[in-house]
């Protein structure tokens, strides 16, 4: 590992990577509001330089070493990016995507994340499938081709563009056999997911194609969570201690991502999307925390997990069935969700700030230092 302090570490690019992420749904509403092309060219171009950094921030922390804390980020960051980059498109403002697709989509990401806590509380390990490690790229990529499809009037330029990502992999992963002897299977992975873009867009009916994009995407990201469920929820019922807190986590995960979407397209116009925002947004981030404690055995109870997550599922529900009202509900929720994912932050900052790791050093330190120094 090489020695000295880099520049910019690794945490600092992700929490800049989570800084501009407002920027970019703001840029989209714009954009469809104004009727204002420039506006979505500006939130490509924004979206593709915030996920360029994720692999800025990878190649930093393997060089330097990586930390608890940027464990925890990282995920929180790419989780918190796709859902500033997809909400705007299920709103009824712009209307690019369903709103039921990306539902699901965050549905797989809650549950899957209660599931992960569920089995690090009980020491159960899964194996990440390599799916599951380019589920992120793909939803990135995905909101990004979308996004081409209303903007490139010239459909040819489009082709063209779909063949380059097409082939361009192909040849990186041949050139890398060529000249490492080693097979890039990501080049493989690049390639296929756009050659059936390509393949629809031939075929000429844009709309097909974008929904094809989406729905995609959606099936990778749960086939990708597959073992978790199928896998894990046989090894979490064999051992019979599955608890209130297991359920709280599930049902939340289950119940959060729809009754948020159904407030983005049924309430009035007039009320503000923002609360959907801060809602999605905290519950992602709190997650990955909760399986750092999970790890350490210091799970966050049934009573407060669930007074916060249903305490903002009742508020939800209440927007939905009083719409005239439903900016005070959306309101209440983001209140309680910030509050609860503040206490959670707070409680394990001893955790993901490596507190006890560094305290642990410096007592084991000060027994190993000669009489002559402590005097």
């Amino acid at each position: 590992m090489p020695s000295g302090k880099p520049l910019i570490t690794a945490n600092q690019v992700t929490l800049a990577r989570l800084i501009p992420m407002p920027l970019l749904s703001w840029l989209i509403y714009k954009g469809a509001e104004e009727h204002n092309d420039t506006y979505l060219w500006a939130a490509l171009i924004a979206g593709t330089l915030i996920g360029c950094t994720d692999w800025v921030d990878g190649m930093l922390a393997r060089k330097y070493g990586p930390t608890v804390l940027g464990g925890l980020l990282d995920p929180i960051a790419d989780k918190v990016f796709i859902a500033f980059a997809y909400v705007p498109f299920a709103d009824d403002t712009v209307a690019l995507v369903p709103a039921w697709a990306c539902a699901l989509m965050f549905t797989r990401e809650l549950f899957i994340t209660a599931l992960r806590s569920a089995y690090e509380q009980r020491n159960l390990t899964l194996k990440t499938s390599y799916l599951a490690k380019v589920k992120t790229w793909t939803q990135m990529q995905g909101i990004g081709v979308m996004l081409l499809f209303p903007l490139v009037k010239t459909p040819i330029y489009l082709t063209w563009f779909l063949v380059i990502l097409t082939a361009g992999p192909l040849l990186v992963m041949a050139l890398i056999w060529v000249i490492k002897k080693k097979f890039f299977r990501g080049g493989l992975v690049m390639a296929g997911s756009v050659a059936p873009i390509l393949a629809l867009q031939l075929y000429g009916d844009p709309l097909l194609t974008v929904r094809w994009i989406l729905l995609a995407v959606v099936g990778i990201t749960w086939i990708s969570g597959l073992d978790y469920i199928w896998i894990g929820w046989k090894q979490l019922r064999g051992r019979g201690d599955f608890s209130r807190a297991d359920g709280v986590r599930l049902i939340g995960a289950l119940a959060l991502p729809g009754l948020l979407f159904a407030n983005l397209v049924v309430v009035p116009q007039w009320v503000p999307a923002w609360p959907i925002f801060t809602i999605l947004s905290l519950e992602l981030a709190v997650g990955g925390l909760d399986n750092l404690m999970s790890h350490h055995k210091r799970a966050t109870k049934a009573l407060a997990w669930g007074g916060r997550v249903l305490g903002v599922c009742v508020l939800l529900t209440g927007g939905l069935l009083l719409p005239d009202h439903a900016d005070l509900f959306l309101y209440g929720a983001s209140a309680v969700s910030l509050v609860g994912v503040a206490a959670e932050f707070w409680r394990g900052r001893d955790y993901f700030l490596d507190k006890r790791i560094r305290d642990r050093a410096l007592r084991e330190a000060a027994v190993h230092q000669p009489e002559s120094q402590l005097t």
